[in-house]
């Protein structure tokens, strides 16, 4: 399970997922440009929104991976806050004060102050602004699973699965019941950790098909869900599926996939002469490796950076050529040279002194 590479152990199947979750994310970018082309329960539209269905998992995926590397961990809080945050905060800050600039530039628009603070709260920055929340809870959920382990993660998830299961059937808050402490994003940190962790006794094998049956079972009830309201009208383009993370499908078709990944790498790990095995030391062994392991690492520099290139390639179709706009041909091209240019620009900056620090890269 473990890779060592430039001196640092890490742990290749959680590697290999945050690649996953970073492509996944630009993806449901990608379509969802095209989706704002499409009338709501066209061909177009709905093949788009399906595909934005597997995407979902991306930002899940991004917190689950922390829940298993930084919970139950022994780390000094004033330095916990200091190294996590300048990680965030330092790229965050310089990337979310040039996307307004550039978005004024090529789309065009007033140059003013008040147009600038609006794109600059529009919103493509969720996911860190409530990155930031969660990391501020952290250490609070840390110092609980440090004293209880999986016990206190088995707590804390029942009760957190509950709200996710009303929040579902859209009956979550209750007027009088007070489970926001349980309600938020931080479950899946500690659904990460307890996957991770948790000594399950069935065998790899077993929980590799465990984990598939999750990720198709739920896969195809969002799928499902997105087809037929979209056919009546019920979503939009700006009220896909893709936005309902605190959903238990969401989070039992993200587990299905983080089960999958997790159970492989053990199984190849004890069955060294395996077909399997074989497949893994393909993407663990060669070359490819590299690029997985470089994905990774620049993967939040990437999250800062996509859409510079998304939105550059709606200007492209505009003024030049039609890339959202024509047939869905064009989608795979755009969703490999968006993913392409924007680890390009990380892994360039990633290099230069100075500049790394803007990077995002670690």
């Amino acid at each position: 399970m473990f890779k060592s590479i430039n001196g640092k152990n890490r742990i290749f199947y959680l590697d290999q997922l945050r690649a996953l979750a970073i492509i996944l994310v630009i993806l449901c970018h990608v379509l969802r440009e095209y989706c704002q082309l499409r009338p709501v329960g066209s061909l177009g539209f709905s093949s788009a929104a399906v595909l934005i269905d597997f995407g979902v998992m991306g930002v899940p995926l991004f917190l689950m991976i922390s829940g298993s590397l930084l919970l139950n961990r022994d780390y000094d809080l004033p330095d916990f806050l200091k190294r996590r945050f300048t990680r965030i905060l330092i790229p965050f800050i310089f990337w979310a004060l040039i996307l307004p600039i550039y978005k004024i530039i090529i789309y065009p628009s007033a140059p003013t102050l008040s147009n600038y603070i609006s794109l600059f709260i529009d919103g493509q920055y969720w996911f860190i602004w409530m990155l930031i929340g969660v990391y501020l809870f952290l250490p609070i959920v840390n110092a609980f699973i440090q004293k209880y382990k999986i016990k206190g993660a088995e707590y804390f998830l029942i009760i957190w699965l509950i709200t996710i299961i009303l929040n579902t059937f859209g009956i979550y808050p209750f007027h009088n019941l007070e489970l926001s402490y349980f309600a938020g994003y931080v479950g899946y940190l500690v659904l990460g950790y307890y996957l991770t962790n948790k000594e399950f006794k069935l065998s790899d094998k077993q929980m590799i098909w465990i984990g598939l049956i999750l990720f198709l079972l739920f896969t195809a009830i969002n799928i499902h869900f997105t087809l037929t309201h979209g056919k009546v009208g019920k979503i939009s383009s700006h009220s896909l599926k893709y936005y309902q993370y605190k959903t238990i499908v969401v989070v039992l078709q993200s587990t299905g996939v983080f089960l999958i990944f997790e159970n492989f790498a053990k199984y190849c790990s004890k069955n060294t002469n395996t077909f399997k095995n074989k497949i893994y030391s393909f993407f663990k062994d060669t070359f490819i490796s590299k690029i997985i392991y470089s994905i990774s690492v620049c993967s939040y520099g990437m999250f800062l950076t996509h859409y510079f290139f998304v939105y550059g390639f709606r200007w492209i179709d505009t003024n030049i050529f039609p890339i959202y706009s024509e047939t869905v041909k064009y989608l795979p091209i755009a969703l490999i040279l968006v993913v392409f240019l924007s680890w390009l620009l990380i892994y360039v900056l990633s290099k230069i002194p100075y500049l790394k620090e803007i990077s995002g890269a670690h």
